[in-house]
């Protein structure tokens, strides 16, 4: 399969007029509802025309930072740029400044790429002449060749402190999912140890494998249900966790005579070895 020249233009002119919607939608959303004015109005306004409100509000952002004299600029350079390109340097930097400010960078490559002969300015090129990374919900594409880790670990800290914030502040479900992956990371790590050699696990080794995740389990539950929840339960759910609560204690109990029968096994094991002196 191949595609010629004419597809290269017509699949710019739908990309361009895909771009150019979103900024006059941004313009939209600026005239009924500008920044700093009440967010109730905002979001209803956004469910009237079935748009997320976060989307919304890049959309509104993006169009104030490119203004028309930008656009303009942009479409008579005869030079393709993207949404996505747009959206990034209108991005504001930890100062609380636009990355590229006016767009100043930008009309730099513009000039430079006229100059060339160049059709396009890509993304990821604006951003590395920026500096900076790509938008977080970039990196969520398959085909971004730069994973989330990566991208936080390239961030100063100031900005990925800001980031993981706003990743973990009013999204519980993604907290809980966060502390699960850095529990079984932890479990992971323990289980690698120096110290085990050999790929098969041996019964006490393996014990205390299982042991391990049970406590990760555990915990996990503990966080899940802190002291200030409210529970109520019918009757059917309290007699099955009173039968779930006396196997817990003998699993206790069956747990902690086993683990220290091995371990003074394991210790008279060792006293009773004698040292071999020559005479």
């Amino acid at each position: 399969m191949s595609y010629t020249d004419q597809d290269v233009r017509e699949g710019r002119r739908l990309m361009n007029e895909g771009c150019e919607n979103r900024l006059v939608i941004g313009d939209k959303l600026l005239a009924v509802a500008a920044p700093g004015g009440p967010n109730s109005a905002f979001d209803q306004y956004c469910d009237e025309i079935n748009l997320n409100p976060k989307t919304a509000r890049q959309y509104r952002h993006t169009a104030r930072m490119c203004t028309p004299p930008v656009r303009q600029l942009v479409a008579d350079s005869g030079v393709h740029v993207s949404y996505s390109a747009l959206r990034d340097g209108a991005r504001l930097a930890p100062s609380g400044k636009p990355y590229d400010e006016g767009y100043r960078t930008l009309r730099s490559l513009l000039a430079e790429a006229s100059e060339a002969g160049i059709g396009r300015i890509s993304a990821p090129q604006y951003r590395r002449a920026l500096g900076i990374g790509p938008a977080l919900q970039d990196l969520l594409d398959p085909a971004s060749d730069m994973s989330v880790a990566q991208y936080l670990g390239s961030l100063p800290p100031l900005e990925r402190d800001k980031v993981l914030q706003e990743l973990v502040e009013d999204d519980d479900a993604f907290r809980d999912a966060a502390k699960r992956a850095i529990d079984d990371k932890r479990r992971r790590d323990r289980e690698r140890r120096p110290g085990r050699g050999g790929d098969k696990l041996g019964k006490a080794q393996a014990l205390a494998r299982d042991l391990v995740r049970m406590n990760d389990q555990i915990t996990a539950l503990m966080h899940r249900y802190p002291p200030s929840t409210v529970l109520d339960f019918t009757q059917e759910e309290t007699t099955a966790c009173v039968e779930a609560l006396g196997t817990v204690e003998v699993l206790a109990t069956w747990i902690r005579f086993r683990v220290k029968d091995d371990a003074a096994t394991a210790v008279c094991g060792r006293a009773a070895t004698p040292d071999l002196v020559g005479v």
